[in-house]
């Protein structure tokens, strides 16, 4: 018997558990940023001065700051990171919960005093201290009620829900795997197999643009230590002025362009993952005007959604990228039309006309490990249909609910593809339906957006192929 389920329980924790990466996120980048930074001025210093001296001795410099601090960050952010994945996830919530529980009534509180103390009912604190602890109070109020919302639904959410939102993990060992994560870049960098060093360092500098929550939390400081006796006056001015470059540079644009080339060179890279990546390929289907329909977090509030990366619209190619690679290389034909690939699926061109493309796609979809489809009523769509149907289950295959169908137009689709399917409630829409061991799942959602789509084909994935993907394999020399 088919089973269907709701997944807008995971849905409803994507928006708050990515503002925790997020969060997360801007202190390692910030720790990194830091020593980089503090090593890059005190070199400028150095040859501005025109002490030679110790100009020669610099590269000795960075290979001891490199050894004694940026290593030592990098293995505590590290095996504190695996430490955290190992405890289980409701022994960390709880932890989390009672700390931003606490701190959302305690900096709610220093928020009330300055605001008695601007408006004369407390005279102990000055008024321009007030100002600046206030903001401060209000901005740590924000981001730790978030961390509450957070914590409270990884608490109280299933097992299958909370692996759904979080994705793959690499395995502890995994060092550099693991560090690339917690510094805020994408999970498939781990699976470009070949010449990533550049793209890596792209999505660092979009990092580093992107300390938007770190920055906003520590304005407020540098603002009230300006001028004060407690501080060198050069040592709030660098940080002011790094603060506000950062931000003058995130507002023209500066980290959109980075994002943008490092898209750009991840695409070219990844159109030639048949020579890096041997592992069964994740196969991806779906009408060629599918390629350039954006989906948007719908859920969370708007601070939780302000941080980069977590409430920007993404594609059905991007999302099967970020998700599927640890399971495969992800490919999918290209539209002739267009030769230029956009992130995502390696995109394989047919030449010539006709139904040559059927052949490439038949070939492609008996070596895969998976098929993931998103079906519409289109004439090429309804061949694959048929090719799926006539291998009579030996593909492993995922339906995706195509989001420009209504939702009478995909139950008619899925009852055409699931055997037994069941009544689907008026408030829910079908999302997504897989196979396993013989029996059919049918995954609903109150509304098709980048959250559910996420949890779904996470969940679909998972059950699958399990938690800890495959590793690549490199294809055999001739």
């Amino acid at each position: 018997m088919t089973q269907a389920r709701s997944i807008d329980a995971a849905a409803n924790g994507y928006v708050r558990h990515r503002f925790v990466r997020a969060l997360c996120a801007s202190f390692v980048v910030g720790a990194v940023f830091g020593i980089v930074a503090i090593v890059a001025g005190a070199s400028i210093s150095t040859v501005l001065q025109g002490d030679w001296a110790t100009v020669a001795l610099l590269p000795l410099g960075f290979l001891l700051v490199f050894l004694l601090f940026a290593v030592p960050v990098a293995l505590f952010v590290t095996l504190g990171g695996a430490i955290v994945d190992i405890l289980h996830r409701r022994l960390v919530a709880l932890a989390t919960f009672i700390v931003s529980f606490a701190g959302v009534f305690v900096l709610g509180a220093s928020v009330l005093y300055s605001a008695l103390s601007l408006t004369g009912f407390d005279v102990t604190l000055p008024a321009g201290d007030a100002i600046w602890f206030g903001m401060f109070g209000a901005i740590a109020t924000l981001i730790s009620y978030q961390l509450m919302r957070a914590s409270w639904w990884q608490l109280t959410a299933s097992a299958e829900n909370f692996r759904a939102v979080r994705g793959w993990r690499p395995a502890p060992w995994r060092l550099f795997t693991s560090f690339r994560r917690y510094l805020g870049l994408p999970s498939f960098l781990s699976y470009v197999g070949k010449k990533r060093r550049m793209v890596t360092l792209l999505y660092f500098g979009v990092a580093v643009l992107n300390l938007g929550l770190l920055m906003i939390l520590m304005l407020p400081i540098f603002i009230g230590s300006e001028g004060d006796p407690q501080y060198p006056q050069s040592n709030p001015y660098i940080l002011y002025t790094t603060l506000g470059g950062l931000l003058l540079l995130n507002l023209i644009g500066a980290g959109g362009v980075l994002a943008r080339m490092a898209d750009q060179r991840t695409t070219k890279l990844y159109q030639n993952v048949r020579e890096w990546d041997a592992r069964a390929p994740i196969i991806f289907l779906r009408a060629f005007d599918q390629d350039d329909e954006r989906l948007k977090a719908r859920g969370g509030d708007p601070f939780a959604r302000w941080p980069a990366g977590v409430g920007s619209s993404r594609t059905l190619d991007e999302i099967l990228l970020e998700h599927g690679s640890p399971y495969g290389p992800v490919i999918a034909i290209g539209d002739p039309r267009d030769p230029t690939p956009p992130l995502g699926a390696a995109r394989v061109f047919v030449e010539g006309v006709g139904d040559e493309w059927q052949s490439v796609v038949r070939g492609l979809a008996g070596a895969s490990k998976a098929v993931v489809m998103c079906p519409n009523h289109g004439e090429g769509v309804q061949w694959e249909l048929d090719l799926i149907a006539q291998a009579g289950g030996r593909l492993q295959t995922i339906f995706l609910a195509s989001p420009e169908l209504d939702r009478a137009a995909t139950l008619t689709l899925f009852a055409r593809l699931v055997p037994d399917m069941p009544a689907i409630p008026e408030e829910q829409l079908a999302i997504a339906a897989y196979s396993h061991r013989g029996e059919w799942r049918v995954l609903t959602t109150k509304r098709l957006s980048l959250e559910s789509y996420s949890a779904a084909l996470n969940t679909a994935l998972q059950v699958q192929f399990g938690l800890a993907g495959e590793p690549l394999k490199r294809p055999a020399r001739a």
